[in-house]
C-alpha cells in the first residue's frame, strides 16, 4: 500500500481538499483542516514505519531534526521506489526480449521440427517400398530355386532312368551279340561240313 493508498481510505474529515489532492489538483492541506491533517500524516508515519511524531508548530531544533529526518527518510523511499520501477521496467522489458527471442526460436524449431517429421515420414516410405520390393526379388528367387530344384531332380530321374535303360540294352546287344556268334560259328560249321561233303563227292566221281 503506498501513501496515496492511505489517504485515499481515511475519512471524509478531511473535507473536499483530500480528494482534489488524491487528483493532483489543489494542496493536500489548508488551514482549516491543518490540525487532522497533521494528525493523520503522524498516524500514516507510524503505519509506514518512519519517525514519529511531527510537531510542524514547533520551534525545538529536536523536532525540527525529526521532522527533516522524517522527510529525508520519506525521499530516500521515493528513490527506492523509483529505482525498484526503473529496475522492474528494465527487467520486465529484458524478459519481453528474451520472450520474443524464445518465441522465434520455438517457432524455429517447430518449423525444423516439421521438416524432420516429414523426412521421416519421406525415408519410412521409401524405406517400407524398398522393403516390399526387396521381399519381393527374395520371393521370386525363391520360387525361382525351388523350380531349379524340381528341374535339377526330373533331370536327375530321367538321366537315372536313361543310364538304366542304356545299361539294359547293352546287356541285351551283348547277348544278341552272343547269340549272333553263336549262329555264325554254327553256320559256319555247318558250310564247312557242306564243303567236305562237296570235296568228298568230288573225289568220288573221279574214281
Amino acid at each position: 500500500m503506498g501513501f496515496n493508498d492511505v489517504l485515499q481510505h481515511q475519512p471524509d474529515r478531511l473535507g473536499s481538499t483530500h480528494g482534489s489532492f488524491i487528483s493532483g489538483e489543489v494542496a493536500f492541506a489548508d488551514i482549516n483542516n491543518l490540525e487532522h491533517c497533521i494528525k493523520y500524516l503522524n498516524q500514516s508515519l507510524v503505519t509506514f514505519g518512519f519517525p514519529a511524531s511531527l510537531d510542524l508548530h514547533s520551534n525545538n531544533p529536536a523536532s525540527v531534526v525529526r521532522t527533516c529526518n522524517c522527510i529525508y527518510a520519506l525521499l530516500q523511499q521515493r528513490q527506492k521506489d523509483i529505482d525498484y520501477r526503473d529496475s522492474f521496467n528494465e527487467q520486465r522489458q529484458r524478459l519481453l526480449s528474451d520472450m520474443s527471442r524464445l518465441e522465434l526460436k520455438v517457432e524455429r524449431l517447430e518449423g525444423q521440427l516439421g521438416a524432420k517429421e516429414r523426412e521421416l515420414a519421406a525415408l519410412t516410405c521409401a524405406e517400407q517400398k524398398a522393403s516390399t520390393s526387396f521381399r519381393a526379388q527374395i520371393d521370386k528367387l525363391q520360387q525361382e530355386r525351388d523350380e531349379f530344384q524340381r528341374i535339377a531332380i526330373g533331370n536327375q530321374q530321367v538321366r537315372t532312368q536313361q543310364m538304366h535303360e542304356m545299361k539294359k540294352r547293352e546287356k541285351e546287344y551283348i547277348k544278341l551279340q552272343e547269340r549272333l556268334n553263336q549262329v555264325l560259328a554254327e553256320k559256319k560249321k555247318e558250310s564247312r561240313a557242306g564243303i567236305d561233303i562237296m570235296n568228298l563227292l568230288q573225289k568220288e566221281g573221279r574214281q
